[in-house]
């Protein structure tokens, strides 16, 4: 079967491994111009370890682990820390799963990929035909080129160029949690944090994190939905230091300087895509083009991983393109529902809206007494 990808992140290189793998002539185009970086640590848990069992990473995943200590510290203004997490207890479904730099992640995938599977970097479909037998698609790069598939995949994320080519515009399935979130992958300078550090004020949070070597910032912060370009940098600066002004918040100033001096600066909506099908005809999704849970549901990268070895396994036991499909949508519809719940789990715990959400966070969560007064 002759098969094409849209997008080259972990949903797109999971996919394609497995459907590789099974026999299948794989195609993957991804707009940017070398394999997909940014982003920082990203999680792979419960079910999704035994499918990086099946592709054999799993030994380079826990090699590759991030090394910040296992707890997040919850600050004051001063940093003073008022509360701590154990993920392993409290946040993960259990201590074996594991946190690994998307970059890490991205790069094993791609040490996976032998010749048979084609990829065209620089490119992306900007025309879906649906026709009976197969898909024929037009693909827009440098030189620009048609072809005829029998199943074309949507891995390309929130803003997926897929989903709106074939199931309509973006505003019918993305919903908007009321969050945005910026991520400055790499410090400039030395802010002193080394673990996990979070510091919220109502409708704010700050997420410091260190290894000793390297330091890395999540920024988050509650808005209605605003009109944006997702792909201006410059007008994402501008958003967040508006969003982090005055100087009252934990290292406030510091963090200012770091997104003005940001070469790799990610931003976006903090935002979940609802729908009721991932087909329609030989066309499917896969990872957060069909479900993103959302930044803080910690599920992501484990969907991608589960829906593409959900998928391989729907094409592998059903005679039909369209039977797999609606296979895959059936098993894929409980994992999604129960992620997409954990987000507001996530959200309660990080992202606390009110003064008073913050205090009961802290006193659910207090911090080990021999660190109480501790500052960070």
């Amino acid at each position: 079967m002759q098969v094409l990808i849209s997008g080259g992140s972990v949903a797109g290189l999971t996919t394609a491994l497995i459907l590789n793998r099974a026999g299948h002539s794989v195609t993957i185009v991804e707009r940017s111009i070398g394999p997909r970086q940014g982003g920082v640590a990203v999680d792979v848990r419960g079910a999704a370890l035994d499918v990086a069992r099946s592709l054999g990473i799993i030994d380079e995943l826990r090699n590759r682990r991030v090394s910040y200590a296992d707890r997040f510290a919850f600050v004051d203004h001063e940093g003073t820390i008022q509360a701590a997490v154990d993920p392993s207890t409290d946040v993960y479904d259990s201590p074996e799963d594991i946190e690994i730099s998307r970059d890490d992640l991205i790069d094993i995938l791609t040490g996976k990929m032998n010749d048979d599977i084609t990829v065209h970097h620089g490119s992306w479909i900007a025309e879906i035909q649906e026709l009976t037998s197969h898909v024929a698609v037009d693909v827009q790069a440098d030189n620009p080129w048609s072809g005829q598939f029998d199943l074309v995949i949507g891995a390309d994320g929130l803003h997926s160029g897929v989903r709106r080519l074939a199931f309509g515009p973006e505003r019918d399935f993305v919903r908007h949690l009321g969050l945005y979130v910026g991520v400055i992958r790499h410090c400039s300078v030395d802010l002193g944090v080394s673990g996990t550090t979070v510091f919220n004020d109502p409708g704010r949070m700050v997420m410091v994190r260190g290894d000793g070597n390297d330091q890395s910032v999540i920024l988050g912060y509650r808005s209605p939905l605003v009109d944006y370009d997702y792909r201006d940098v410059k007008s994402h600066k501008e958003m967040l230091a508006a969003a982090f002004s005055g100087p009252h918040g934990w290292k406030y100033s510091e963090l200012r300087a770091e997104i003005d001096a940001s070469n790799d600066l990610y931003f976006d909506t903090v935002s979940q895509v609802k729908m009721s099908t991932w087909s329609q005809g030989r066309v499917t999704l896969v990872g957060d083009a069909g479900y993103c849970a959302s930044f803080f549901s910690g599920m992501g990268t484990s969907l991608a991983l589960l829906g593409a070895a959900t998928l391989g396994r729907a094409l592998e036991d059903e005679a039909t393109v369209p039977a797999a499909l609606a296979t895959y949508c059936r098993a894929m519809r409980p994992i999604v529902d129960s992620a997409q719940e954990m987000a507001f789990e996530g959200a309660a715990i990080l992202f606390p809206s009110t003064q008073d959400e913050i205090v009961q966070r802290n006193l659910r969560y207090p911090a080990h007494p021999d660190i109480d007064t501790a500052e960070v």
